[in-house]
């Protein structure tokens, strides 16, 4: 590992310019010249449907008769996405969440009731195929094309002249969109004392998220072909329309819960 002798105790020398020169041209955006401009939208990659099985152990500040009441609130740290090389198509997902958990008990048959909060941290690596393809190009930041000059003699490198191309693409991260979170669990009560009460719940949990990959892109509504005209019928039929995840889900979980 080559050491930088330029940074030292976190702070680095500072290169001073003496001459800075600045040339601006302006172009038109990617697209055909066009009455309507072209839009920076965020385009929907995938609809992502995700399953974590999580084990966890709550270590109660005292020991508990009964548990009254538990809430639960699933919220995402991180969720960073990449387009996968080995499989075009694809990306990989790493996903890292917490599940917040209000826990309510009492300690005896009468008295107050506690009130305890913990967070039960979880993540996921995943490769999720996108419907939309994602943009990315990447760069070179290295002195890899250099460039080098005839000394005068003609006989070798110039030492005292050189230089370099480097470049960079600035691409739009893939961002994600939480639609839809749902907790599953199991409870079991450990370590009882012999008047009856327990101090450590091991808790298995099912979560399920759902959300959206998102990317965004330039769009161009001048190459969208306009919809095709022509007579209505009277009777239009009937079309059978693909659902999404989502779709699928709620419709499962309504006839699960019987919500209208």
């Amino acid at each position: 590992m080559k050491k930088n002798t330029g940074c030292l105790n976190g702070s680095c020398d500072i290169s001073k310019a003496r001459t800075i020169d600045c040339f601006t041209r302006s172009f038109s955006p990617v697209a055909d010249i066009q009455k309507v401009p072209v839009y920076d939208v965020p385009v929907v990659l995938a609809e992502v449907e995700l399953q974590a099985d999580v084990e966890a152990d709550i270590k109660l500040p005292t020991p508990a008769r009964e548990i009254k009441w538990i809430r639960k609130n699933v919220s995402l740290k991180q969720c960073k996405a990449i387009p996968s090389i080995q499989n075009p198509g694809y990306v990989k997902l790493f996903i890292t969440g917490v599940v917040h958990k209000n826990i309510q008990y009492v300690e005896e048959c009468t008295g107050y009731v506690m009130d305890y909060s913990t967070d039960i941290p979880f993540s996921c690596n995943q490769q999720v195929q996108v419907f939309n393809k994602a943009f990315e190009f990447l760069s070179n930041k290295s002195s890899v094309h250099e460039r080098r000059f005839l000394d005068h003699t003609g006989h070798g490198a110039d030492s005292t002249l050189g230089g370099s191309r480097t470049f960079e693409f600035y691409n739009e991260p893939i961002e994600c969109k939480l639609l839809f979170s749902e907790v599953n669990e199991l409870d079991l009560f450990k370590e009882f004392n012999r008047f009856g009460q327990f101090e450590k719940i091991t808790e298995k949990m099912e979560i399920t998220l759902i959300f959206k990959l998102l990317q965004t892109q330039q769009f161009n509504p001048k190459l969208s072909p306009p919809p095709k005209k022509g007579p209505c019928p009277l009777w239009p039929a009937q079309k059978s329309v693909e659902k999404t995840s989502r779709e699928r889900f709620v419709e499962k979980i309504q006839g699960m819960y019987r919500i209208r």
